[in-house]
């Protein structure tokens, strides 16, 4: 009796389990997105709920995941609800790796998908799953990449490569084989895009190489062959190739736009524009630009390699006399850096928190960086609709008062110094003069040409605080730390314009870059404001001169 109770136990379990197998089977052929899969894929939960079996479940839901389009956080969110009730680490940290791949590939929501990828880490950073392990490391290259920190992205990605490259065998069963090998040529598309943003062309372009054949002749990765296109289509446009550039991104775009991966396609429509205006063909270039913005709009999304699509429309429409979209894409602008910011801050903030503590300091100046960015347009917006002088004299009277206020506070702060009396007539007077000297020293090394500058990165190269340094600069140049900066600036234009024939056949946007400015407008601004002539009327000044 007893044999045939354990015989009827093991016929059980092994029906079963070929019942799970049989329902993976009918849907196996079925691409990515394909709603009719999910017949199957119900059946597949339908039956696991039932038994009560969490681990099968939890993979029906993640299958959910993959082929229904609409509903997929939702299936997310019960993957992970099912995966908690398994009771196993290795399948819950799994669970939180999808939905934050839903958050990255399909909603890109950067922010939310860190979040999820950092929940998985916490299973799986000491899980004896290799594959799972890796797999949650590569996502984080990914936040890294997005970041700026290519160096450290580049580690992750060369570890991945190297993991995938060892285990993606055609041995294995189709699936495996696939999800291994995809993993491979991943990482070495991320690996040769951190080169390049590292500048190590060659090392690159053999990456890319090395890509484009193993992802030759095989359906399964037309999507990872685009990707190493567009990554070739970089090269040839940063070497000036425009010929090849332009049919590498019609060779990529194909495949990305069916992949619906529209962040890839943004960058793909900035360089063809990009190549467009070295063509002079401003009127085309806009046309691709323009695209960029409806993307934007549509999916609330932001890369900053595309940002200066903005500036070149803004420049296009103010050339031609069209205030009416000049302030449109400048409003637009403004709103990408806003967002931006806001997910670039919190990217930064929860990476380094939660994953490692690597150079912060780092961060910290390319958060100041982008802050300042965002202010310079924001100053530049205010005073085009204003039509500028009476609304900015305002504002510099307000400024004035709030330095007034600050330089108050400072002194109650430091032994009740009276407020009537100046903060550096309370500073010893030497030193004073020695932060005066290394500011002349300074300016003799030209620091103000740094793009970006910020008053805080200033006071730090002298050894003071903003305060002190703030009241110094009121105090003995007569103005404040940003007109300071934009006054130093100026003349450096004016006298490399007067003394440098080369000068003068620049554009006016090279002048302004070489300057420190961060775009055309803010330059010309400050130009006409401290020489009372635009620096086109500077120029045909100094030419007439000449005659």
């Amino acid at each position: 009796m007893k044999n045939a109770i354990f015989l009827f136990v093991c016929i059980g379990v092994l029906v079963n389990g070929q019942k799970f197998s049989d329902y993976r089977a009918r849907y196996d052929n079925f691409d990515e997105n394909d709603g009719r899969a999910m017949e199957f894929v119900n059946s597949y939960i339908k039956e696991a709920g039932k038994t009560k079996n969490y681990r099968e479940l939890s993979q029906a839901y993640r299958d959910a995941v993959y082929f229904n389009k609409d509903k997929k956080l939702a299936y997310a969110d019960s993957t992970i609800w099912a995966a908690s009730l398994s009771k196993d680490t290795d399948i819950i940290g799994n669970a939180y790796l999808t939905k934050g791949s839903v958050f990255y590939f399909s909603l890109r929501k950067y922010q939310f998908a860190l979040d999820e990828y950092l929940k998985a880490w916490k299973y799986l950073k000491n899980s004896e799953n290799s594959y799972l392990h890796y797999k949650n490391l590569y996502y984080i290259g990914i936040v890294k990449y997005y970041l700026g920190y290519y160096e450290e992205a580049l580690d992750i990605f060369s570890a991945c490569k190297l993991y995938y490259s060892q285990t993606h065998s055609s041995k294995l069963l189709p699936n495996l084989y696939h999800n291994q090998k995809r993993g491979y040529l991943n990482s070495l598309n991320h690996m040769s895009a951190c080169l390049i943003f590292l500048a190590r062309y060659k090392e690159a372009s053999d990456l890319i190489i090395e890509g484009l054949k193993e992802s030759a002749n095989d359906k399964n990765f037309d999507l990872e062959r685009s990707y190493f296109y567009e990554l070739r289509a970089v090269l040839s446009y940063i070497k000036n190739n425009n010929k090849e550039a332009e049919e590498d991104f019609n060779t990529a775009i194909a495949g990305i736009l069916k992949a619906d991966d529209f962040t890839h396609a943004s960058v793909i429509y900035f360089l063809k524009g990009k190549i467009l205006l070295r063509k002079n063909k401003d009127h085309e270039a806009v046309y691709y630009f323009k695209k960029v913005d409806s993307i934007f709009i549509e999916h609330d999304f932001v890369l900053p390699a595309v940002r200066e699509s903005y500036e070149l429309l803004i420049n296009y429409y103010k050339d031609n006399n069209d205030s009416s979209n000049e302030l449109y894409y400048t409003k637009q602008l403004l709103a990408f850096d806003k967002i931006l910011s806001n997910d670039f801050k919190y990217l930064s903030t929860k990476i380094h928190k939660e994953y490692d503590t690597k150079d912060l300091s780092e961060s910290k100046r390319r958060l100041e960086n982008l802050s300042l960015y965002g202010y310079l347009i924001a100053v530049f917006l205010i005073l085009t609709i204003t039509c500028g002088v009476k609304y900015y004299n305002m504002r510099r009277k307000r400024h004035d008062e709030i330095v007034s206020t600050v330089i108050k506070h400072s002194k109650k702060a430091h032994d009740s110094i009276e407020t009537t009396q100046p903060l550096t007539s309370k500073l010893p007077q030497d030193f004073v003069n020695e932060i005066l000297n290394k500011l002349s020293q300074m300016e003799e090394k030209r620091f103000y040409l740094e793009k970006g500058l910020t008053q805080n990165q200033l006071a730090k190269k002298l050894k003071t605080n903003t305060t002190y340094l703030s009241a110094i600069i009121n105090m003995s140049k007569g103005c404040n730390f940003s007109s300071y900066i934009n006054r130093l600036r100026i003349e450096y234009a004016k006298e490399m314009l007067i003394n440098d024939n080369e000068w003068r056949k620049y554009s006016i946007d090279t002048i302004s870059k070489e300057c420190g400015f961060s775009n055309r407008s803010n330059f010309s601004k400050f130009f006409l404001e401290i020489t009372s002539l635009s620096p086109v009327e500077f120029i045909q000044k100094i030419k007439g001169d000449q005659e």
